[in-house]
């Protein structure tokens, strides 16, 4: 048979590269780079993951049938059954627990690693079930930065196109490690402004792979960026180089910030982050001199302190104008390509699709009229408090593509708690650590198996295509939610037999895809910009004329000092951190099926500073055990300058979890995540 050229989005990170995968007869031969389109946002290059991209969906631990647990939860004993009896099964379990408990003991997990059709019908088969109990694995990547964009500026998306970030004079590269998560960003966009005579600044407490070309590098402790985020402010306000005019016509709040970051001096950051306060002044300076591309992730994020620091960032880009005009870029940077895909289709406990409150009665009615059924009024449970939950108020739990028994903070807690849950429903393409503990494992299509769109982090909305057959009795997510749904008497509601009928009705419910469509997408290989109210390139640049907020202005939020949850001590005297890894994605459950991955990036290690090294024995390659309060690991040494002394940094794709804290922020519901109090302890082979 001839080959065909299929166009395909990367699956990987969120930057939304493209190329073509090579099909013969339904196989994926090989991936040619695509230099046909010039806007797509690769320009034609990719990474180690993405040339390596769809080697996982040939491995042989491909789910292909349906399966039922026969043994106890954990234990991976499973038996194969047909596609009408798992339906049966869990149609009937559904059935049993709505009668005994009420819908609001069944909660769904979204995922990032869905298309945005998918999530789209696991948000409205929630809701005609009648539970609000909904949330998705993203919950620990950027419920930070989302909502505290959200409260300044009415939108947590990003501002602006990533060729913006070419003009800019100063990059500010936050908790962000984009030339190891997001190198083809790294290197077409921020390589070239570097090029162009920008100026780069890096804050992490570890020496990352893009450090070298910055100019000032800050390592502050783990947890202690809210210190520098204030400290900075204080220098701004203080020294009076915030624009003013800025300031004055499209702000709001502004004496109130004045005021409580009065006392929150350089020298005061020091003694909190041991950051030099020359260097915070410095760094706070060049912010409101130079026209700045704030690039922030998971480093800053994945904190309970979190918001506040996402909060004073926000406040420093409006204060310094550095926001709503070219050469700027700020924003959510998801870490999955699909982390839009969830948000932007309401998944979460109190949203709707549309992106107005569940509680909203008249958002309600409006969706009610588009669905055709009665849509709960209730605010349900976050990730964390699910988990929390299970056993008790939540006695059914639905999981489309998430892996959270490794993902989730402190992960022997939640696996224990999974044993709690009555039924458990997982989706997925490999039978992973959480599929352990389901009662039915529904074997997936992956990512080349199916079509459907996907979002960047640039907002840009593009579909990918179909190049390859699944394997076995698999099926694409959405084929089995509409087949599930049929089951469960609801079949009206889901008359879908292909994908484009789901974006098409997308395109109805979410106004700010309106002008999405399937067959302008089709044409258009480069996609759109949302909002995009009407087919065509949609909204390259946000916040021109104004803000999405009541006024129109930004409105600045007054931010305090608040300390991380755990702290070192005499028993466990470091902090510990992790990291991602440019050869690896989340939990291992598709890179670590890609033999060329695996080979380069084998196992887990833990860096440590050489005089931390000194006064412990330990050399590199040595085994090593680091425990925090929740348990303890065993993992080889790697001493390094590149980790700052009283630091311990780990990459988080296998273990480090086990050591995390679940304790979340009482409003975003982010967990402890980035900061934890450990040790480290040599062990004799």
């Amino acid at each position: 048979m001839a080959e065909k050229l299929v166009p395909v989005v990367c699956p990987w990170c969120s930057v939304g590269c493209r190329f073509y995968a090579v099909s013969v007869n339904g196989y994926i031969r090989r991936i040619e780079f695509d230099y046909d389109h010039p806007k797509i946002p690769n320009r034609g290059k990719l990474c180690p993951k993405g040339v390596a991209s769809y080697q996982f969906i040939n491995s042989p631990q491909r789910l292909k049938k349906p399966l039922r647990r026969v043994g106890e939860k954990g234990e991976g004993k499973f038996e194969e059954i047909s596609w009408e009896e798992a339906y049966r099964i869990i149609a009937e379990k559904i059935k049993e627990i709505k009668e005994t408990y009420g819908p609001e003991a069944i909660a769904f997990l979204g995922s990032e690693k869905i298309t945005l059709e998918e999530n789209y019908l696991v948000h409205k088969l929630s809701k005609a079930i009648g539970t609000n109990h909904l949330d998705f694995p993203g919950r620990y990547c950027q419920y930070s930065n989302s909502p505290a964009r959200t409260v300044v500026f009415g939108s947590a998306a990003a501002t602006n196109p990533f060729e913006d970030i070419e003009k800019a004079e100063l990059i500010v590269v936050w908790g962000h490690n984009p030339a190891e998560t997001a190198p083809v960003m790294f290197g077409q966009y921020i390589e070239k402004a570097l090029d162009n005579g920008a100026e780069m600044v890096v804050i992490d407490p570890r020496s990352t792979r893009g450090h070298k070309y910055a100019s000032l590098h800050l390592k502050p402790y783990p947890g202690t960026d809210l210190a520098i985020a204030l400290a900075m402010l204080n220098v701004v306000i203080d020294e009076e180089i915030y624009d003013k005019e800025f300031v004055q016509e499209r702000t709001a709040g502004f004496e109130g910030l004045k005021e409580s970051v009065k006392d929150y001096t350089p020298e005061w950051a020091e003694k909190i982050s041991g950051v030099p306060a020359e260097d915070i002044r410095k760094v706070a300076r060049l912010i409101a001199s130079k026209r700045t591309a704030f690039l922030v992730n998971e480093g800053m994020n994945q904190h309970v302190n979190g918001l506040n620091t996402a909060i004073a960032i926000a406040n420093l880009i409006a204060i310094t104008g550095n926001i709503g005009k070219e050469g700027v870029w700020s924003g959510v940077f998801p870490g999955a390509q699909c982390g839009f895909c969830s948000a932007m289709t309401g998944i979460a406990p109190d949203k709707l699709p549309t992106g107005k409150p569940v509680t909203d009665e008249a958002g309600r009615a409006e969706l009610e009229r588009l669905w055709g059924f009665p849509i709960p009024d209730w605010v349900g449970l976050d990730l964390t408090s699910m988990i929390r939950e299970m056993g008790n108020r939540i006695r059914m739990m639905y999981i489309v593509g998430g892996n959270i028994a490794k993902s989730a903070p402190n992960s022997g807690w939640v696996r224990e708690q999974l044993r709690k849950l009555d039924f458990l429903v997982v989706h997925d393409i490999f039978l992973t650590e959480t599929a352990m503990y389901a009662d039915i494992v529904l074997p997936a299509a992956a990512w080349f198996e199916k079509t459907g769109t996907a979002i960047s982090a640039e907002r840009r909305v593009q579909r990918t295509y179909k190049a390859a057959e699944s394997p076995g009795e698999a099926k694409p997510d959405w084929l089995i939610l509409v087949e599930l749904a049929r089951e469960l008497g609801l079949g009206e509601f889901f008359k879908y037999s292909h994908p484009d009928e789901i974006l098409r009705e997308i395109n109805s419910v979410i106004p700010v895809f309106k002008g999405a469509t399937p067959e302008y997408l089709a044409e258009h290989l480069e996609g759109c910009f949302f909002p995009c109210s009407e087919p065509g390139e949609g909204t390259r640049v946000l916040f021109k004329n104004g803000f999405k907020t009541a006024d129109g202005k930004a409105q600045l939020q007054p931010v305090s000092w608040r300390e991380p949850p755990e702290m070192p001590n005499g028993e466990y005297p470091f902090w510990l951190t992790n990291f991602r890894l440019v050869g690896h994605w989340h939990t291992l459950t598709m890179t670590e099926e890609s033999p060329s991955l695996q080979k380069r990036w084998p196992e887990e290690y833990v860096m440590i500073n050489p005089k931390d090294a000194r006064a412990l024995g330990i050399r590199s390659g040595d085994l090593v055990k680091v425990s925090t309060r929740r348990g303890s690991v065993l993992v080889r040494a790697e001493v390094t300058e590149h980790v700052r002394e009283g630091v311990i940094a780990m990459p988080w794709h296998w273990q480090v979890n086990f050591l995390t804290l679940e304790e979340t922020h009482e409003k975003t519901k982010m967990a402890e995540l980035k900061a934890v109090a450990a040790k480290v302890e040599r062990v004799e082979e």
